[in-house]
């Protein structure tokens, strides 16, 4: 399929269709677009290139044959985005400074705070009985927990939420909002470092089992070497790409089908044991990545393709997700699939995204908290608009909705920020 682009507004109508004919009749498909590639739509093909880092590399600047190519996304990103963009040993050395703040207890400890967030974000429209799910709701909420949990000033979360998601889409004026964003950041971290050194100056460091994410990047040595402010900043922008739209596009995914299937909505809302499975079935179902990007560094065989040095190759998460090989009737939305833990969502092998527990415990916290609180809001599904095209989040720019008001639940929080107002400690 020479002419498969993922950057289409065609593709971003009929991905479905247009990877269900890919896998049956050419599972390993070459492109021309930008600059030649190939597009890997079976599971177990996807799976192993995900697995495979020494043939496969993520890593930016890579020579073949006098020229350079590279990255994890198809063209290749304009910055590069942290480890994400590096290879063995050097990804693996930087990915372990955060990483004992993605794992399971670390999150299951996180969960109270996150609760909160969840009710303030909800206490804002409460009242009003409308809604818009992706900028009331889809938008802010990933923001603000990603903000806060990496120990990121709260008070500029609306520039953060936008700027990222808009550039997920190419709105125009979005790249000036994500320059003004990495700004915002790099002040934060040199201000962050000051306040760091005074407080090793004075022997109040925290421990390390404390630190913010900020932090610990702050105060780390990789080969001996300190991180420096650009590392830093480039880094937490890493984090903030992968934690914000891709949830803002699987929230409001799976707030259009529960308000277009009510009765599975009534069946999650009298049985809240089953979201968990249910928001990992949205996760294959809706994968809100629509592919990541490898470049080949040694010869080898794909889907009884030959591959060479310096191909680059574009996993279709999406696809692998949807393969009838693996999850049967894939087309079909089981809420308890009880394979579909397995699926690629969050990609897979060591550069698994380091969210694979964070978003999923945002998603149920929201989902409880809405069928509990919004239970009958309506979808107007006229004014429902999708990202035009989705090269890189398959997402939406506007669900409006309305649903019977209510109150809200948490006292003394600043209706601006979700932390609790001045007049009210003591």
């Amino acid at each position: 399929m020479a002419r498969f682009d993922h950057h289409t507004e065609h593709f971003a109508e009929h991905w479905r269709e247009t990877y269900a004919e890919l896998r049956g009749s050419c599972p390993v498909a070459h492109s021309d677009a930008h600059g030649g590639f190939s597009v890997v739509t079976r599971y177990a093909d996807v799976q192993q290139v995900l697995r495979d880092p020494e043939t496969f590399a993520c890593g930016r600047d890579l020579e073949f044959d006098g020229s350079r190519t590279g990255g994890v996304t198809v063209p290749v990103n304009p910055v590069r985005m942290g480890f994400m963009e590096m290879d063995p040993p050097e990804s693996q050395a930087y990915r372990r400074l955060v990483a004992a703040r993605f794992t399971s207890k670390a999150i299951n400890a996180y969960l109270p705070r996150m609760r909160e967030i969840v009710t303030w974000v909800v206490d804002r429209v409460i009242e009003s009985g409308r809604i818009d799910f992706v900028d009331d709701l889809s938008n802010p909420l990933p923001a603000l927990v990603s903000l806060d949990y990496f120990g990121l000033p709260l008070d500029r979360w609306e520039l953060y939420a936008t700027a990222l998601h808009k550039a997920a889409y190419r709105e125009k004026g979005s790249v000036k909002a994500v320059m003004e964003l990495l700004a915002d950041l790099r002040a934060t971290v040199a201000d962050r470092r000051e306040t760091l050194g005074e407080r090793v100056g004075s022997g109040a460091a925290a421990d390390a089992d404390d630190q913010t994410i900020v932090d610990r990047l702050l105060s780390a040595r990789v080969d001996g070497r300190p991180l420096g402010d650009e590392l830093v900043t480039e880094l937490l922008f890493m984090l903030l790409n992968g934690g914000i739209d891709t949830s803002t596009a699987l929230i409001a995914s799976m707030f259009l089908y529960l308000g277009e299937h009510p009765e599975r909505r009534t069946a999650l809302a009298a049985d809240p044991s089953l979201i968990p499975t249910a928001v990992d079935e949205m996760l294959r179902y809706f994968t809100p990545g629509t592919g990541v990007a490898r470049t080949v560094r040694k010869p080898v065989e794909l889907g009884g393709i030959e591959l060479r040095p310096g191909d680059r190759v574009l996993l279709a998460l999406g696809s692998a997700n949807n393969d009838p090989e693996m999850f049967p009737e894939p087309d079909q939305i089981r809420l308890d699939r009880d394979n579909n833990s397995k699926h690629l969502a969050f990609g897979n092998g060591i550069h698994r995204c380091l969210g694979a527990f964070l978003a999923p415990a945002e998603m149920t916290l929201l989902l409880q908290e809405v069928l509990r609180r919004l239970p009958d809001y309506t979808i107007d599904l006229d004014a429902v608009r999708r990202y035009p095209t989705i090269p890189l989040v398959n997402g939406y720019i506007a669900m409006p909705a309305t649903f019977t008001p209510g109150p809200k639940s948490l006292t003394g929080f600043d209706e601006k920020l979700p932390v609790r107002a001045a007049s009210s400690v003591g």
